[in-house]
């Protein structure tokens, strides 16, 4: 994997954080299908030149330039050892401005191609690959979990079956020692499977339960949105104010330019806070939002607002800023108080991972090249920020679920897809139609994203 990710850095964006925010589906246009149906000719026709062809169509001029002809064909050679041959299993998007998430099945390996592309006459900006975590996402029916495979699932089963079914599935996957957390499957916001599995904390042997608090990782992207839809619906706050506006000495003076709604749509261009610095740090540096935030001015741009899109949790972290100088509150206040409080969300928020308290799932991860589970305690910031890494429960995010269909925050889409995901912790959260899906688990991603993904689609055929 690190040889692969090595050579495929030829092309990828930089800091494609495992994070995720909420999925937007929406049809693509038929120039766009073309484009989607050219890329696949392209790759399994086996001809280097070929797949350059389809490049120097597509890609911008900018692009081809920064990537040599070499390099193209060195990258083809790649993708082609990792992937075999290749078909699509879904396009998502994270915004209506924010790279494509193009699922790939390949016929040795599944991952996602990530494009960023503009123009009625689509236009390639950017190009990188994931295969890994998010990537996995898309192949999750095709790819069962440490051999199991899910069990057939239909809306039309009885509610009882569907409990069986999947108990049976997460019973076998939790003595394997691959998922440890919740589930829960709600049809129009009753919950009909339910269950918890594995240890909250391994060494005092306590288990999760149903109201276990697991870390959501990047699924708080969700709640600082809906917080800045609140303060634009109350005049306090313009999609087009700038973060200069509210933060005039913003050390980088280029940053300072930067919407509001290009930072929700990951077009701000702020530098994420993961990486070598954030390693080195003390983690008790980062106990609020205002300790990330300040961390993340100190770090050079990435690119001017606007150039381009890049998944960012810097621009989230920078929302929250916002959010506290607008409303006059710490974030993590303003979020109790008016979302988490609004939705009736009561065991979400912001703990301190270093004054554990009973109710909290304790991360666990192998990260560290050997298949031990590990505490990851020393990974993460001491509280999580606007950009993620809260803590909730399977019930609470049912509740939020209930309340954007109630009306109670008014411009939400009722549809979400939304999942985070980060060592020793990964979480979803798909609403489709009557059907809710939860799954979170204190092990790394992506077991909970899979699984989750494909009982959504199993259920939502």
């Amino acid at each position: 994997m690190k040889q692969r990710l090595a050579v495929l850095a030829l092309v990828v964006f930089a800091s494609i954080s495992v994070y995720a925010q909420q999925v937007v589906r929406t049809g693509p246009s038929p120039e766009m299908r073309a484009m989607f149906d050219n890329l696949v000719k392209a790759f399994n026709s086996g001809s280097a030149e070929t797949w350059d062809g389809f490049l120097q169509t597509y890609f911008s001029p900018e692009l081809l330039q920064k990537i040599p002809a070499a390099q193209r064909a060195q990258m083809y050679k790649q993708l082609v050892t990792d992937f075999g041959t290749i078909a699509i299993n879904g396009v998502r998007r994270e915004g209506p401005d924010a790279p494509l998430q193009m699922q790939i099945k390949g016929s040795s390996g599944s991952g996602a191609f990530i494009l960023g592309v503009s123009g009625e006459t689509p236009r390639i900006l950017s190009f990188g690959v994931e295969a890994g975590e998010r990537g996995d996402r898309g192949a999750a029916p095709a790819a069962p979990v440490a051999g199991v495979a899910l069990p057939v699932l239909s809306g039309s089963i009885t509610s009882e079956e569907i409990d069986r079914r999947l108990d049976g599935y997460f019973s076998t996957l939790a003595k394997q020692d691959v998922f440890s957390g919740v589930a829960l499957v709600a049809r129009d916001g009753v919950p009909v499977f339910m269950k918890a599995y594995g240890m909250a904390d391994r060494e005092k042997q306590i288990a999760n339960t149903i109201r276990t608090r697991f870390n959501v990782g990047s699924i708080n992207k969700e709640f600082t949105q809906t917080a800045i839809r609140q303060l634009v619906r109350e005049g306090k706050l313009s999609p087009d104010d700038t973060l200069g506006k509210f933060f005039p000495d913003y050390p980088q003076a280029v940053s300072r330019n930067a919407t509001a709604q290009q930072l929700l749509s990951h077009r701000g261009g702020l530098s994420d806070f993961f990486g070598s610095q954030f390693n080195a740090a003390p983690k008790t540096q980062f106990a609020s939002n205002a300790d990330y935030f300040k961390f993340v001015s100190s770090l050079p741009a990435n690119f001017s607002p606007g150039e381009r899109n890049q998944y960012c949790n810097g621009c989230y972290i920078a929302l929250g800023a916002i959010i506290e100088k607008v409303s006059g509150m710490p974030y993590e206040k303003y979020m109790a108080a008016n979302v988490y409080g609004r939705a009736e969300m009561t065991s979400t928020g912001f703990p301190r991972t270093d004054r554990h308290e009973a109710d909290m799932a304790i991360g666990y991860t192998r990260r560290d090249g050997d298949a031990t589970l590990r505490p990851n305690t020393a990974m993460h910031g001491v509280t999580g920020s606007a950009a993620g890494g809260n803590y909730s429960t399977a019930l609470d995010l049912l509740t939020y679920v209930k309340a954007v269909r109630a009306g109670k925050f008014p411009g939400n889409d009722a549809g979400i897809g939304i999942a985070g995901g980060a060592p020793g912790t990964n979480a979803v959260l798909e609403a489709r139609g009557e059907w809710t899906v939860i799954v979170m688990s204190n092990f790394d991603p992506p077991v909970a994203e899979r699984v989750g993904v494909a009982i959504a689609d199993a259920l939502d055929r």
